[in-house]
């Protein structure tokens, strides 16, 4: 190990602060890549911690509870089933590219930093603020998907056992700005003392999954033909071909792994985290899998007509199939009770690891006010203007909900596009570099094939591709005010402000780390 630390240090240049104190550190072949960086935040995360807030934030089964209605509309049952399938695939070989590069290179900045490092000197500061700014926004729409969730939860149930209530839109967004600053004051005040907080979220989440998926077949009186649940796609869309709303209807899966990336934002807070990141960025996905897949398949069988949930007055299709399965009012709402502290821990993983990429961001000069969004507090140890400005942002996105609901739905939609081409541009390089050793030592503590680190790379540009791509079309047919995807309008306000916030001050201020050739 202390020969691969070596070789790092004598070939790693990072452009943060005073270049010098950097290269007196390097040259002493003591420290690892993420320990070349000045790292004023506490190593506190091992395998298992890291491990739990990664499934914290991803979730799966609850991802796929809270936007179940997309695929049931999209493609049914078969669409739902098949797409958990290719979409773990999809992303198991994203997390492999990305385990590769973390394991040489494990810092805050994660793809960015990949990408800064396998660029060359002319495309490095552009292709990397590309990356770096397609992270950021990925994690303000996850902050606001999950806040969404977590807040449509507890307002189903609230309408559950007050059906005389009538919700309005603003009720929702008062509810979610409050449930959002106490998230942010939460993180700054409290997160570095209660850590265990994660490990219990991970216990619920596991432990409500196995009831879920047991209790809900085990009780439902329904017989369910097979053949229906994974041999017919029922296509909703009203014109699109089936291969397109099956493709339409995959975000719902693709949102089970949403935040794959988020071990590699506290590598710098991890204990070895070389070996301990790569295997929390595969871990997540495998887990993911394994707890969707049997909950998805559990939650089909259980109830015959679940076109009849959408159209509950709960506004959580879920919540309606787990009381009509269980034939309990208050076996469901528990379940929906869990759902919504589940969804809390997530929250704050989300704004932790968010707050961390964009603390990273500002230490390689991206941002407005960097000085101030990359410090640390020097007794709460936490980036306390990166979880600020984290927090208002998500407030802000929220606005968009009282506006329209449909806007604020294709925004969150965004997420996952942003997110995986901000992992594809590094894996596009690796091919560009043909994995070449300088940039991939032999030694690393993670590696596979080459053979297969090039299926994994190509893979996961393929699939960055197919988001971006059917992501953007409307789920259904004729489109209408109503019902239109504004994700490629989003995507295009998001790339207004990186390109005003380049030409602004990122061109003549960021700067990212170089591996001197």
């Amino acid at each position: 190990m202390e020969a691969v630390q070596e070789s790092k240090a004598s070939t790693f240049k990072a452009d943060h602060g005073d270049p010098s104190v950097y290269d007196a550190e390097m040259a002493k072949g003591e420290v690892g890549i993420a320990d070349q960086l000045e790292m004023p935040m506490k190593r506190k995360f091992n395998i298992l911690s890291i491990v739990a807030v990664g499934y914290n934030i991803s979730n799966s089964w609850v991802a796929i509870a809270a936007s179940f209605a997309i695929a049931i509309q999209s493609g049914g049952a078969l669409s739902l089933l098949y797409g958990i399938i290719v979409v773990t695939f999809a992303m198991l070989c994203t997390g492999v590219t990305l385990a590769e590069l973390a394991s040489v290179y494990p810092t805050a900045g994660g793809q960015y930093h990949f990408t800064s490092i396998l660029a060359s000197r002319r495309w490095s500061r552009g292709l990397s603020y590309l990356s770096g700014l397609a992270a950021i926004f990925s994690w303000i729409c996850l902050g606001a998907s999950i806040g969404l969730s977590g807040v449509n939860a507890l307002m189903a149930i609230i309408i559950r056992w007050q059906p005389g209530y009538q919700p309005q839109s603003w009720h929702y967004f008062l509810v979610y700005q409050l449930f959002n600053i106490l998230v942010v004051l939460y993180n700054t005040f409290l997160v570095n003392r209660t850590l265990w907080m994660y490990n219990i979220g991970f216990a619920l989440s596991i432990s409500t999954f196995i009831v879920i998926t047991v209790a809900c077949p085990a009780r439902s009186d329904v017989q369910i033909d097979s053949n229906e649940v994974w041999g017919i796609l029922t296509n909703g869309s009203g014109g699109w071909p089936d291969g397109i709303s099956f493709l339409t209807g995959l975000s719902t899966p693709q949102f089970m792994l949403s935040g794959l990336d988020a071990t590699l934002h506290l590598a710098e807070e991890c204990l070895d985290p070389e070996h301990v990141v790569p295997k929390a960025v595969l871990v997540t996905v495998l887990v993911g899998f394994l707890t969707a897949f049997p909950f998805a398949i559990g939650i089909i069988y259980s109830y015959r007509n679940v076109a009849e949930s959408l159209s509950t007055n709960t506004g959580f299709p879920i919540y309606y199939i787990w009381e009509k399965a269980t034939h309990s009012p208050a076996a469901a709402t528990v379940f929906m009770a869990s759902l919504f502290v589940v969804s809390c821990v997530a929250f704050n993983a989300v704004h932790q690891t968010a707050s961390r990429l964009t603390w990273s961001f500002a230490r390689d000069d991206a941002l407005f006010y960097s000085k101030k969004l990359s410090s640390i507090h020097p007794t709460l140890g936490v980036p306390v203007y990166a979880l600020i400005l984290d927090g208002v942002l998500v407030f802000l996105v929220g606005i968009v909900y009282v506006c329209s609901s449909t806007a604020f739905n294709s925004f969150i939609s965004t997420t996952v596009i942003v997110a995986q081409i901000s992992f594809a541009i590094p894996a596009v390089l690796l091919i560009l570099r043909r994995r070449s050793t300088h940039f991939l030592p032999e030694s690393r503590p993670f590696r596979v094939s080459n053979v297969l680190g090039y299926v994994c790379n190509v893979v996961c540009i393929i699939w960055a591709l197919i988001l971006t791509v059917f992501f953007c079309f409307p789920t259904v047919l004729p489109v209408t005010g109503g019902n239109m995807n504004y994700a490629s309008v989003v995507l295009a306000v998001m790339l207004i402000v990186g390109v005003a916030n380049w030409f602004a001050y990122a061109r003549g201020h960021y700067h990212g780390p170089r591996l001197e050739m």
